[in-house]
């Protein structure tokens, strides 16, 4: 079965709508696409400079307000999200719309939600349950529990605030999960599409296609035109004096760790020996100081190899 994955950089990251042309969120779109996401996420405001015709097969609108809910019943989605914080609002969405439920959860608690929320009427219009949260190293156990327990698809959105979303993805995808939520570009909080992809192919054996690489790099510099932030990934690989990987956390005392790229291995200065010493300490000027010292090398070099060995000058 396979996992679909759902990109929703468009749904939080900010941009100026007014200098932003519907050419470049398409042109992100399309390279997102072929990078290999099945769906993207976006606000209304987002959809409004795409000017679309149709969003009915691959695009999530996320509702915050009583305004995405009319956009809604203008424009159709292929889902509606709408968070469990809000969930009034899924009443005021056309019936023939299908919505995705977010919960936030982790490992101990994700259970017990999805289990309370069958005792509200509005289950009957939840297409699918999105989980966002932590959940260590028992997802593929919540995943396969959801799957034997739960009626509905489980979507799930790994965060990445413990440098654990990658894993937490793979896992998850492993297990069989319906859906997986990630965002393109970003290396904190939410968990990197491109990073996911690549590590999908690692874990597979497997070399990514030439056409993929191509669509990671559109989807980099489109990306950066449009929000004015490089990708996380890619400001990695152009920061080659700075920092080589992502900060790791230290979950018992919280400390963030930055590994730095070493500045290579310096040369060691030159040893001076004690005749060296000793003519350099008399007061000479430079040039007179190399005069003497070349000097003795000429005149009787194995004796000054010799006697700078024993060190016998003070």
């Amino acid at each position: 079965m396979k996992t679909v994955v759902t990109d929703k950089t468009l749904s939080y990251m900010r941009f100026d709508a007014g200098h932003t042309s519907p050419e470049a969120l398409n042109a992100y779109a399309k390279a997102v696409f072929a990078c290999g996401a099945d769906y993207i996420e976006l606000t209304s405001e987002a959809a409004s400079v795409m000017e679309l015709d149709d969003f009915s097969e691959k695009y999530i609108l996320r509702v915050r307000n009583s305004y995405d809910c009319g956009y809604c019943s203008v424009n159709r989605f292929a889902y509606a999200l709408v968070r469990l914080s809000t969930v009034g609002l899924i009443d005021r969405l056309p019936e023939d719309q299908p919505v995705i439920l977010e919960v936030n959860a982790d490992e101990y608690s994700a259970q017990a939600i999805v289990l309370y929320l069958h005792r509200f009427s509005f289950i009957r219009r939840i297409a699918a349950i999105r989980l966002t949260g932590l959940f260590g190293d028992d997802i593929e156990a919540l995943v396969k529990w959801c799957r034997s327990n739960l009626f509905l698809p489980v979507d799930i959105c790994p965060l990445n605030t413990m440098m654990t979303g990658s894993s937490d993805a793979l896992a998850a995808q492993a297990a069989g999960a319906n859906m997986l939520t990630l965002s393109f570009g970003r290396g904190y909080y939410y968990t990197s599409l491109e990073q996911y992809i690549i590590s999908l192919h690692i874990m597979k054996r497997s070399a990514l296609h030439n056409d993929v690489i191509k669509a990671i790099c559109i989807a980099s510099f489109v990306f950066t035109d449009i929000f004015g932030v490089i990708p996380a990934g890619l400001a990695r690989m152009l920061d080659t004096d700075g920092e080589v990987t992502a900060a790791v956390y230290d979950t018992e005392t919280g400390i963030m760790y930055r590994p730095y790229r070493t500045s290579g291995r310096k040369q060691p200065l030159p040893q001076e020996n004690m005749i060296d010493k000793k003519i350099k300490s008399i007061g000479l000027e430079h040039e007179i100081e190399t005069a003497i010292i070349d000097m003795l090398k000429k005149v009787n070099f194995s004796f000054y190899k010799d006697i700078t060995k024993r060190n016998i000058i003070d």
